[in-house]
């Protein structure tokens, strides 16, 4: 190939192994950091785990879509640049090589191999001498010239090895391709689908944002299955989905899995996760100041609001399974199942939002009643949950009338807070709630309302929200991709896996036969190489040499001095 002057150092340091070992290095760390660092995530998330100051770098560089940013494709553009001009430097000279075999070899070069051996044949010919060695090399490509009184004979196996690096390299490029032209040209998204709804649009982080893309068709969740284990966590779950093609149902109820996608027009759609959608809550608000009990009813996601008020309750989620550890430190496990709980967002004026998870049944210890439990996080963050009890069970209505009395009889006190005031007080309030007919855990009652007096003198809201029924709902949270350069990368896939093989496991082997006719003797020289594999092919010449030292043996008219 003919190069100007003046582009050459260029275009032979463009085509060199080190540029490209070196940049597939670069490659290869960028990589490995675009896979722990989690890519395409809500850029608050990413402020939250690293700070801002890092934050702040790592969006300067780009690690958080790092797979799009520019200098990511730039440096791959150029290591397929180097490839290319790579194959385009060297894959002409090596088919040239392989076609065309040098058969006459210098007597200096011969003597340079390492395995080399020379016989001196009495009182024989060459005719004689050439039907002794052709039988010896069966299985060899043999190419025969004479020159200056001496034949030649040139013998390969594997002389088309140079094809393994060639597809190696080509391999490379054909696999960088496909990689590019899928994160191009192809999509990974989500779409959270309702049980019984439908929905054809797709939402991916890009940059800074999301944004959405319409697939030309529409995904219904007919049904959704989940079991869980012991713990609480998610032992499987499954989808049935139909696609809806221009009005007409063209997959009907499919189950998909984890790791088993339903695949439609190329559309590769995964079984990702689940969640609530958009389940009917119903909530009663035991309200502090009135003492009166209220039913609403709202759904997940959505936010209601109090008009006496003006606290809005935005809820967030519901679980009907909360498995918790009862055990203490160092005791076997004992897993409970905590009951259904729904979370929700409380804002209010002159109130500082918090994050409230509030329970449906009331907890118990070793049979005893211990009241509703609520969890608190004042950050709004579900892992900065604390522990709330009201005290009282409000699945009860019991524990709420003898509560509303004791804080109407302490009233009426104005202000006596004596020991003695509040067990008349306290005495009133069940004289009044039960009469003569006290019941028999009425002292289990007693210590939960003196408890609900405590903490719940220390609310700053205006009621108590509590679980009290549910119609849950379930989303099916589907991950769809579409890959075009996919069966590229499959093609270059097993061309790398082929040209390897040709690499490692098909050297290439050489031998020469030199015979010279000298009066009624015949001068034969071996010589072998080999690029790879040298062990092996040591241990192939000897094999060679000693068949050829057994035939010149055993021919009546030959012997051989060495």
């Amino acid at each position: 190939m003919n190069t100007p002057a003046w582009f050459k150092p260029y275009f032979d340091r463009l085509s060199s192994m080190s540029l490209a070992i070196g940049l597939l290095v670069v490659l290869a760390l960028a990589s490995v950091i675009g896979t722990i660092l989690l890519q395409n995530q809500v850029q608050t998330d990413y402020l939250r785990q690293f700070g801002p100051l890092w934050y702040n770098v790592f969006r300067s560089l780009g690690l958080f879509d790092m797979y799009h940013v520019g200098w990511f494709i730039s440096l791959l553009g150029f290591l397929m640049l180097s490839l290319v001009v790579c194959l385009w430097r060297h894959t002409p000279r090596m088919i040239r090589e392989m076609r065309k075999r040098k058969v006459i070899i210098k007597d200096k070069s011969l003597q340079q191999f390492h395995h080399l051996h020379h016989w001196v044949l009495k009182n024989t010919n060459f005719q004689q001498t050439l039907a002794i060695i052709q039988p010896n090399l069966r299985g060899w490509e043999k190419k025969i010239a004479e020159d200056d009184g001496k034949t030649y004979i040139r013998s390969d196996k594997g002389r088309w090895s140079k094809w393994g690096y060639i597809l190696v390299h080509s391999a490379i490029l054909v696999i960088l391709v496909g990689g590019w032209t899928g994160s191009h040209y192809g999509f990974r998204g989500t779409m959270n689908v309702v049980e019984g709804g439908r929905d054809n649009t797709i939402g991916f982080v890009k940059g800074l944002g999301t944004s959405h893309l319409k697939m030309p068709f529409y995904i219904r969740c007919d049904d959704f299955f989940i079991d869980f284990y012991q713990t609480g966590m998610p032992k499987a779950f499954r989808s049935t989905l139909s696609i809806i093609d221009h009005g007409k149902v063209v997959v009907d109820h499919k189950a998909i899995i984890v790791n088993e996608p339903l695949i439609y027009k190329g559309v590769h759609i995964f079984q990702a996760s689940f969640g609530d959608g958009g389940s009917d809550i119903t909530l009663k608000l035991f309200r502090l100041d009135t003492g009166k009990v209220e039913t609403i009813k709202t759904k997940v996601y959505d936010t209601w609001r109090d008009p006496k008020t003006g606290v809005s309750l935005e809820l967030t989620n519901f679980s009907p399974y909360n498995v918790e550890n009862m055990a203490n430190p160092g005791e076997p496990r004992d897993f409970k199942d905590l009951g259904p709980a729904v979370e929700f967002i409380l804002r209010g004026p002159g109130l500082k939002p918090v994050k409230i998870k509030s329970f449906m049944k009331p907890f118990t210890m070793k049979g005893q009643d211990r009241g509703n439990v609520m969890m608190v996080s004042m950050t709004g963050d579900s892992r900065d949950y604390e522990p709330f009890s009201p005290g009282l069970d409000f699945s009860n209505a019991t524990d709420w009338k003898l509560y509303k009395n004791f804080v109407a009889v302490l009233k009426k006190q104005k202000g006596n807070k004596s020991k003695k005031a509040n067990f008349l007080a306290f005495q009133a309030a069940m004289n009044h709630v039960f009469g003569n007919k006290i019941p028999d855990n009425f002292q289990d009652m007693g210590a939960r309302v003196v408890q609900g007096m405590n903490n719940l003198s220390r609310v700053p809201w205006p009621f108590i929200p509590v679980l009290d029924d549910y119609n849950q709902v379930y989303y099916t949270g589907l991950e769809l991709a579409q890959d075009p350069g996919m069966n590229v990368v499959w093609v270059g896939s097993a061309m790398l896996v082929i040209g390897l093989c040709i690499m490692f496991y098909m050297p290439h082997r050489k031998l020469w036969l030199v015979l010279k006719q000298n009066g009624t003797k015949v001068e034969v020289t071996m010589g072998g190489m080999t690029n790879r594999n040298v062990l092996g092919f040591e241990q192939e010449f000897n094999g060679i040499l000693m068949k050829m030292e057994a035939a010149f043996a055993a021919s009546p008219s030959t012997r051989s001095e060495t």
